[in-house]
């Protein structure tokens, strides 16, 4: 009989370490994956809790990816020129993941990696212990500047050799946060070498971190649709490829953009806008402080249906939660 309940306790055990692992972010990220390759999924680019629960809550987002272009804009009002720090990307990464409640998954950007092979190894064993399902790592030099901010010039990226190291060391890293943390994390290698080296060694790169082991793999700012063909083609079709796209929404800078329907037919898997959220963020803002410094503190009720409601404000927040909460199991 005790030989009978230990083998149920092991059973019971076994089945319950299979179901908390299939809803690690990782594991939802990779379910993610598989449905991508008969859609692309959208990544809508965040930049701080509140922005996560906006689109947590607008429903059917699947997956986040936090800016480092819209958390240094956010968090700092500096640039994303290198200046934000290792701790503040963590924390706000933690902020992201408890704001939408660890139910989607949420890919971080982690840039060159903060600095040298250690500095890189801690950034992945952080990122994976706050909760991010995914970190991606570029080629630039550090420290980095956003590559649409460089334009045609582009940003200068380290030598192919280096930009390997560094996804080899993120692997690494990435395999040590789950066998010593029990985090498991994956990994997006990305190339910002098209402008400076061009599409060859762009293309190149990816099939290098292809070949590493990278989970997906991308190369920014590439100029036509017979390039991201190009691309797409040189690498193998069960590798996942991000296009990422800024809606410059400037009308002196014609520009094409691809729908998700397109990003389809090109092959890609994954769809992001990093600074799409900001965009809107920074006009309503801009907006609101005209309207309350020509109006004398006020927004006049023409202009009100560009502010939400309070009751929507307290609905985002998360005020009806707290309250029904409160009335259930109230404290002094």
């Amino acid at each position: 009989m005790v030989a009978i309940s230990f083998i149920f306790l092991i059973l019971f055990q076994n089945i319950l370490e299979t179901a908390v692992a299939l809803t690690t972010p990782a594991q939802k990220l990779k379910t993610l994956i598989q449905k991508s390759r008969d859609r692309p999924i959208l990544l809508p680019g965040v930049h701080d809790a509140l922005s996560a629960s906006i689109f947590h809550q607008a429903g059917g987002v699947e997956c986040l990816f936090l800016s480092g272009f819209g958390v240094s804009a956010s968090y700092l009002g500096q640039p994303d020129a290198g200046i934000l720090t290792l701790n503040e990307m963590e924390d706000m990464a933690r902020r992201l993941v408890n704001a939408v409640d660890g139910q989607i998954p949420v890919i971080v950007d982690g840039d060159t990696g903060f600095g040298g092979c250690h500095n890189l190894r801690r950034q992945i064993r952080g990122f994976a212990r706050a909760g991010a399902a995914c970190i991606s790592i570029e080629d630039q030099v550090f420290p980095k500047k956003c590559t649409y901010i460089q334009g045609d010039k582009g940003s200068n990226v380290v030598s192919r050799e280096s930009s390997m190291a560094r996804v080899r060391t993120a692997l690494a890293a990435a395999k040590e946060a789950f066998e010593k943390d029990g985090n498991e994390v994956l990994i997006i290698a990305r190339t910002d070498s098209r402008a400076q080296l061009g599409l060859e060694e762009a293309t190149r790169r990816c099939r290098e971190y292809e070949t590493l082991g990278a989970d997906i793999v991308y190369a920014e700012n590439l100029q036509s649709p017979e390039e991201y063909q190009q691309l797409r083609s040189a690498i193998s079709p069960e590798i996942p490829m991000i296009l990422a796209q800024v809606q410059l929404n400037d009308p002196h800078k014609p520009q094409v953009l691809y729908s998700l329907p397109e990003i389809h037919e090109l092959g890609y898997n994954f769809a992001l806008m990093g600074v799409t959220a900001l965009q809107a963020q920074v006009q309503a803002l801009q907006n609101a402080a005209t309207h309350m410094l020509e109006n004398h503190g006020l927004v006049p009720p023409e202009k009100s249906g560009s502010l939400a409601s309070f009751s929507t404000l307290k609905r985002v927040v998360g005020y009806e939660d707290l309250e029904d909460f409160e009335g259930k199991y109230y404290c002094e």
